[in-house]
């Protein structure tokens, strides 16, 4: 039994259980997660990947199932669609989706969140490059994840397999509602989007730092071409009329963006005398490379550093005071009421008449002090 067969099985078990969509949201979850620990590292405000999540996510689902019905209906054999099979109420739910329309949908959902950044200025403000080097750098990886959804629904995959040497799993995949063996196709983009996914994260969280937005370019060319050459192997492309498939032309101008990208930033870098800002190491950052003063890098690099805890003998902490401790009680001087004065000095004078031995502490009232005549010897 393969494993296609068995994940049926598994699926039959537990009352029906989606896989695909299991799949597809565990992907989500995971690149949020993961971008969300590297935002904290790369220097972006707190709630940056949650706010581009909230913003981006649904709009992407909508604009991949909007994007594979109008592909659909361009192609040489429309479905029938009506708008509770759209919107996946019947017919199988969502299982048909266009990873272009949900980028492009994606795209717009980014463009909220900047304009949320300005109703918000104590959050450090993101450039849309520097929102797309980090959403990519995730995008992929839930595209890794997300075609191990099409292996569990049986679809994505190639031409028939038709040679018995070459019948077996990951160049081929049983197909069970074809009866028959077909190229696996989603692996193949799968591995492929891997591959590409582990020089995203070398590009993004090594030892080298480029301009804001190459990473982005690099999905724009690694994805790009091989999608072109793996959607060449699809039995099951979305078309605009008979020939032209929709997946191809789109990765060729994919490709040839992220090309284009790169070359503008070189040029740019030469005409302001300075040196291209790609995979340079972060021991030798300075503005002397074009676009680095506009990166989370150099931001970073600006922001105070706290000073490291002193080592050695502490400083002597002194007491503060507290109820236990009177005589750091303070008490306010208030002038002495008219004949409050004297009142006292009489008392304390009568004290001193019925204890002769206080004799020599009788007090000498106040306006009595400097005439030697009226002033209390005291002997």
């Amino acid at each position: 039994m393969n494993f296609i067969s068995s994940l049926n099985a598994l699926s039959a078990s537990s009352g029906g259980f989606n896989w695909y969509g299991f799949l597809i949201g565990s992907g989500m979850v995971i690149c949020i997660v993961l971008a969300y620990l590297t935002s904290k590292k790369k220097g972006f405000y707190s709630d940056f990947v949650f706010d581009l999540a909230i913003c981006c996510i649904p709009l992407a689902i909508v604009g991949a199932r909007l994007g594979y019905v109008i592909f659909d209906l361009t192609g040489p054999n429309p479905s029938t669609w009506t708008f509770k099979k759209i919107i996946g109420l019947e017919g199988g739910g969502l299982a048909g989706l266009q990873i272009y329309g949900g980028l492009v949908a994606a795209a717009l959902g980014s463009l909220i969140v900047l304009a949320l950044q300005k109703k918000h200025p104590e959050n450090e403000r993101v450039s849309w490059l520097q929102m797309a080097d980090l959403g990519f750098t995730f995008i992929i990886l839930g595209q890794i994840i997300g075609r191990w959804g099409n292996f569990a629904n049986q679809e994505a995959y190639g031409n028939p397999v038709t040679n018995p040497s070459l019948q077996w799993f990951p160049y081929a995949v049983y197909i069970e509602a074809q009866s028959g063996w077909y190229q696996a196709t989603f692996f193949y983009e799968s591995f492929w989007n891997l591959i590409g996914w582990g020089f995203m994260l070398w590009f993004y969280l090594g030892k080298r730092q480029s301009y804001d937005g190459f990473n982005f370019s690099f999905y724009c060319i690694w994805y790009g071409f091989g999608r072109f050459f793996i959607e060449g192997l699809r039995s099951d492309s979305l078309y605009i009329g008979d020939t032209l498939r929709v997946s191809q032309l789109v990765s060729i101008i994919l490709f040839f963006f992220g090309i284009g990208m790169n070359i503008y930033h070189i040029v740019r870098a030469r005409k302001a005398n300075k040196n291209p800002f790609i995979l340079i190491p972060k021991t030798e950052l300075s503005l002397d490379y074009y676009g680095y003063e506009k990166t989370m890098a150099y931001r970073l690099s600006l922001a105070p550093q706290a000073e490291p805890a002193k080592k050695g003998k502490e400083e002597p902490k002194f007491d503060t005071p507290d109820d236990s401790d009177k005589y750091w009680e303070v008490t306010e001087d208030k002038p002495a009421a008219e004949g409050e004065a004297t009142e006292t000095i009489a008392a304390g004078n009568d004290k001193i008449a019925s204890d002769p031995t206080n004799a020599s502490e009788k007090i000498t009232p106040a306006e009595n002090v400097g005439n030697p005549e009226k002033e209390t010897k005291n002997d």
